[in-house]
């Protein structure tokens, strides 16, 4: 059953509308304005909205998109109903899921309109509900590797420390003391990264943390993705493949996340590049943006792969043996953007991976 919020102050209208859709695959909620419409959406989470747009515009002074910022409304569909002398259609900003129809209509046009917008609904809920099965796999696959893995580790060397120690030469504990410290970092740059990626989701709701966030402004970048790209090819032991060049420039970003994104997204060339593959790491300006550019000739990804970039996502896995919890290319990405950075992978199988990051000054 679908249910229908019909947001209309106009009795004849909505007498039509119910008469149009009323049946025992439909059931109704009604409000008579904008205000009590929201309100009433966010406790029934209709399926589809049905709203007066001189109600809507007058109340809020928007259109939909507000209600879009809710995460629990994104994906609702909107069927406007225009006043016969509303501007024209291509005056309105719309979403994919808005629909428009003008007064007087007939009501086999809106039965029309109604059924696309369920269409609609029904393919994105679809997709949506894939994503998320993929999502649920992917996390239920890998958290339990990638925390007890490590963990696993530190207490079994510990446990035979703790038991054999005056059996064991120096070299054999100082051997297992270094892999406790390996798999006790690993754990930490996991839970770091679970933390920040909690943290970056939340500034992603919040207009006023934005806000804040894009004031940040950070002179001196230079020193700090030289040195953090630096430490990245020191952890792969591979100081000799990593090149640099900087053109030093302000740029509107913390230095603590700019640090976090170079990390993640050096990091990435690192693990999918192998000993001998140049990483390069470049910072042009000029005097209204600066882009930053990582770029390796490693192992490539499909579009596909590209795609599907996000939180938990890895590729090869059972292939490359690689470690990590898919998080720092999204983490990446999420800092950029919330810096108004624009994000651009490009990426061929067997040819490499480039990622550019352009912002205005």
């Amino acid at each position: 059953m679908k249910n229908i919020l019909l947001i209309e102050n106009d009795k004849p209208t909505v007498i039509q509308i119910v008469k149009a859709l009323n049946n025992e695959s439909n059931s109704f909620d009604f409000a008579e304005s904008g205000v009590n419409g929201y309100s009433m959406a966010l406790r029934k989470l209709p399926d589809v909205v049905i709203c007066n747009n001189k109600l809507f515009q007058d109340e809020f002074n928007v259109n939909s998109s507000s209600w879009r910022g809710d995460s629990f409304l994104s994906t609702v569909p909107f069927i406007f109903l225009l006043e016969k002398d509303s501007p024209k259609l291509e005056n309105y900003q719309t979403s994919q899921l808005d629909y428009f129809i003008r007064k007087p209509f007939q009501s086999r046009e809106l039965v029309k309109i109604f059924n696309l917008a369920i269409s609609k609904f029904d393919t994105i809920k679809k997709k949506s509900d894939e994503k998320l099965d993929q999502l649920r796999g992917s996390i239920s696959f890998l958290l339990p590797h990638e925390f007890f893995t490590p963990l696993n580790g530190i207490l079994g060397f510990s446990d035979i420390l703790i038991k054999d120690l005056n059996n064991l030469s120096k070299d054999e504990i100082l051997e297992m003391l270094g892999y406790i410290r390996k798999d006790a970092n690993r754990l930490k740059k996991l839970t770091e990264n679970f933390v920040t990626f909690a943290q970056l989701e939340i500034i992603e709701k919040d207009q006023s943390k934005i806000t804040d966030l894009r004031n940040s402004y950070f002179l001196n970048p230079a020193e700090a993705i030289s040195t953090a790209a630096k430490k990245i090819a020191q952890n792969y032991s591979r100081e000799d493949d990593i090149s640099i060049e900087i053109q030093n420039s302000a740029i509107r970003m913390s230095e603590e996340f700019l640090k976090k994104m170079i990390f993640e997204i050096v990091d990435n060339s690192f693990k999918f590049s192998s000993k001998g593959n140049v990483v390069n790491v470049n910072l042009l300006s000029n005097d209204s943006s600066v882009m930053i550019e990582v770029s390796d000739n490693g192992i490539g990804m499909t579009i596909d792969q590209i795609a599907s970039i996000g939180a938990y996502m890895q590729f090869n896995r059972s292939k490359l043996e690689q470690q990590g919890s898919g998080l720092g290319l999204i983490i990446a990405k999420k800092i950029a953007e919330l810096h108004r950075g624009t994000f651009r992978l490009e990426s061929a199988l067997g040819e490499g991976t480039k990622v550019s990051i352009l912002f205005d000054i």
